[in-house]
């Protein structure tokens, strides 16, 4: 029994036992590997505990192809220290993503983790601070290098220097997840949740600043449409159609202001619009050479200059992906593992729009599990959009937080459709929210019958 319980105290924190594997991904492969063999130990001992290997989701289908076809790039890496650590990355947050499901399945087992990813993404926001080579008119924002202690700059990071890019990507999948949830925490305001929401609400000021400060337009134009979602789910339906013209008209307006400007960075970066056009088209190529297996987990970054050289970029430039999610996905795993990608984003969906609409069904919209699937929607309509023209790639270092929230879709889809939960919550005014029940009549009594009194015999009779 004593061993039983301490099983399942493992369990209960997977999930933070796997996050502590994620500095391994720095180390130089064949001693990583060491590391990922805890996460099929802990799905043994879930199989010894619970009957089950891992927690079933509607995910899984997508993700046992994902697997299989980084099986097949893990046979076909030309080079494992090119190849091996993004593959490790993908394992990792496999692990991740089903350690976050079972969380689902506990009372509240979902908001340490939710927390944790709040955290983690702020204090992301802070290594890119002094890690970051910042760019005019944000310039002097170089100075909080000097506050770094490592004088070799961020370990994992090409040259020790933050990417400003893939830092802006990072950082649209955490504001609207903290938009979220600060706007659940202001339905029931109390001392202890004023206190958090006031540290949310700076953590969400200092990252919206960063992220303005990337120069990353496609960064910033994810993180607008995230915010937008999440704000819409809040609003009356009215509100929403006016909020819906108005992203239209301006959508239109952006895209003529696109067309008239094609000869001109509109991008941000380097690398610009027309030096992503030709990226684009090199990664069409390799994709029809390589439709089924791909070229191998970052192998792309190796063989563009030899078999596909550019024009525009120099030779001596490091491309580390496509600049496209979809691309660089066809890229790694073929177009299979494309399939089972684009896959996971469709059932995300599903399972949020699931989520929403039994949430309204229920009459649930003050609960925290409403803020928490409109942040998840936000933040992951954000990723969506910034992969258009960039991309965390699978397997990067900060890739577990995709992971983590695809976890806590399923995990709150289960805990709002399948658990059961109360989902009853007092708003601000002190009403509580309860599905209504329909009213039954009170029982229709029957009047009594009383027999009939008998006659007592007369005297004399």
């Amino acid at each position: 029994m004593l061993m039983r319980n301490i099983a399942q105290k493992l369990l209960q924190w997977e999930w933070l036992i796997l996050v502590l594997l994620v500095p391994v991904t720095l180390l130089p492969f064949g001693y990583g590997s060491i590391g990922l063999l805890l996460i099929p130990l802990l799905w043994l001992l879930r199989k010894a505990v619970t009957g089950r290997w891992i927690t079933p989701t509607p995910y899984d289908l997508a993700i046992w192809l994902l697997l299989a076809m980084v099986g097949v790039s893990f046979v076909m890496m030309f080079d494992p220290l090119v190849s091996a650590p993004k593959i490790a990355g993908i394992l990792l947050g496999i692990g991740l993503f089903y350690a976050t499901a079972a969380a689902g399945r506990r009372n509240r087992g979902l908001w340490p983790i939710v927390g944790f990813v709040l955290l983690t993404g702020t204090l992301m926001a802070g290594v890119g601070l002094v890690g970051a080579q910042w760019q005019p008119p944000f310039a002097y924002l170089n100075l909080a290098r000097a506050w770094l202690p490592l004088p070799g700059g961020i370990p994992g990071a090409v040259g020790g220097i933050v990417n400003a890019n893939e830092l802006a990507g990072v950082l649209s999948w955490v504001l609207p997840l903290m938009l979220g949830c600060f706007l659940a925490g202001l339905r029931r305001p109390t001392p202890t949740r004023l206190l958090a929401m006031t540290l949310l609400l700076a953590a969400m000021l200092a990252t919206g600043f960063l992220l303005v400060a990337t120069l990353s337009r496609g960064g910033m134009l994810a993180v607008a449409l995230g915010l937008l979602l999440v704000v819409a789910l809040y609003l009356p339906s009215r509100w929403r159609l006016v909020l819906a013209i108005g992203l239209a008209v301006g959508l239109a307006a952006l895209g003529a202001y696109i067309s008239n400007r094609l000869d001109q960075n509109l991008v941000g970066d380097a690398v610009g619009l027309s030096g992503r056009l030709e990226i684009w088209s090199r990664a069409l190529l390799g994709i029809a050479d390589f439709p089924l297996t791909g070229m191998g987990v970052n192998g792309f970054r190796r063989v563009i200059h030899a078999l596909y050289p550019l024009y525009s970029i120099a030779a001596d430039v490091d491309l580390g992906h496509a600049h496209n999610h979809l691309l660089q996905t066809a890229l790694d795993l073929g177009l299979p593992g494309l399939v089972s990608y684009v896959a996971i984003w469709w059932i995300s969906v599903g399972l949020l729009f699931s989520t929403y609409r039994r949430l309204h069904q229920r009459h649930a919209a003050h609960h925290p599990y409403y803020g928490l699937m409109a942040g998840l929607a936000g933040s992951l309509l954000a990723g969506w959009v910034f992969g258009i023209f960039d991309t965390v790639a699978l397997g990067a270092r900060p890739g577990f937080l995709w992971w983590l929230l695809l976890g806590l879709t399923a995990g709150v889809h289960y805990a709002v459709v399948y658990s059961g939960q109360s989902l009853r919550h007092a708003s601000r005014h002190g009403r509580r929210h309860r599905v209504p029940q329909t009213a039954t009549p009170p029982p229709v009594t029957q009047p009594e019958v009383r027999p009939p009194a008998r006659r007592s015999p007369s005297v004399g009779s």
